[in-house]
């Protein structure tokens, strides 16, 4: 394997692991938290991680693959007794990681954009555009096995879930990537992915998956 491809399957290793880890921990406990914090909460997270890979990786595609690493994590949750015995209960997170690494891949090189006007409209229309796309999802699966999520039994559900909390989510992403843009600029902080690193993040995120 060359150098150059090595590399950046360990910093796709690293930030996948880094997901992995965030929903092993803030993802389990997230329900204690109030709702519309909740319901808002992973997807800035999840934007963050993907800008700041981006950052180092210089690559789309990378982005996509670090998702399938943090739902190969999640997936460690067959494992184990499955909550109330539903499956999609695990299959839910999983279909929202990847949905989540969509939208931030399709608005990723807008965040990189000089016009601030346009980076910060960015990560709130890929917020709401995601949960869209979830509720679809839901609905074929509520068709498909009479599953009904508590924001599908009403069209208020519906639209709070997509365009309110969608909204929350997208300002809390734009205020956690604008942060970290402002904070690394100053500091230039650079740092060096070795693989000894995604090893160790890695088998601490399967470790927090199994134990949480």
């Amino acid at each position: 394997m060359e150098n150059k491809t090595l590399k950046l399957l360990v910093q796709i290793i690293f930030f996948g692991a880094i997901w992995g880890i965030f929903e092993a921990t803030i993802g389990h406990y997230i329900h204690y938290f109030p709702a519309l914090i909740s319901g808002s909460i992973m997807f800035p997270i999840a934007s963050l991680i993907l800008y700041q890979a981006y950052q180092k990786t210089s690559s789309k595609s990378a982005l996509l693959y670090i998702a399938f690493v943090a739902v190969a994590i999640k997936s460690v949750d067959f494992l184990l007794p499955l909550p109330y015995g539903n499956p999609f209960k695990v299959i839910n997170p999983m279909i929202a990681i990847i949905m989540e690494a969509l939208l931030v891949y399709a608005v990723i090189k807008i965040l990189n954009s000089n016009k601030v006007a346009v980076r910060i409209t960015a990560l709130p229309i890929a917020s709401i555009l995601w949960r869209g796309g979830f509720v679809l999802y839901m609905l074929v699966q509520y068709a498909l096995t009479g599953n009904l999520a508590p924001y599908l039994a009403s069209a208020n559900g519906m639209i709070t879930f997509i365009l309110i909390d969608g909204l929350v989510s997208g300002i809390m992403a734009v205020i956690l990537v604008e942060g970290y843009r402002l904070f690394s600029s100053k500091l230039h902080v650079h740092f060096e992915i070795k693989p000894l690193y995604a090893g160790i993040l890695t088998a601490l995120a399967f470790v927090l998956t199994l134990t949480l």
